[in-house]
């Protein structure tokens, strides 16, 4: 996605988030149609493109998101690039999946138990 970006508005942070700079956005569409999760959205307040952040103004704080605050603990936030964040020792263990593995986004949203009737 970031690639059919003309003016370079969606880049990634150093951290890995995919994030969408609205002062750079022209609006498009662009990154709308290339987006393989049908995710984004044009803002109709902005006219600027659209997508979960993963609260990413959250995280930068050392807050978690607020789909990982679910009191059950199905959504958990993880630090890929900490090997001793608890999170590889549960992709070691358990059937994970990402949504649209054939599309080779280097997704870093896994699932645990996807059906494999929503990949």
């Amino acid at each position: 996605m970031r690639a059919v970006c003309p003016v370079g508005a969606t880049f990634e942070s150093p951290d890995g988030a995919v994030l969408v700079d609205k002062s750079r956005c022209l609006g498009c569409r662009y990154c709308v149609q290339a987006c393989p999760y049908g995710c984004r959205f044009i803002d109709p307040r902005t006219h600027t493109a659209d997508k979960c952040s993963l609260c990413y103004h959250r995280i930068t704080r050392g807050l978690t998101t607020a789909v990982a605050r679910r009191a059950d603990g199905a959504r958990q936030l993880a630090d890929l690039k900490d090997p001793a964040d608890p999170v590889h020792e549960f992709l070691r263990t358990h059937k994970v999946n990402v949504l649209k593995p054939q599309m080779a986004t280097g997704a870093k949203l896994y699932y645990n138990g996807l059906d494999g009737a929503v990949r």
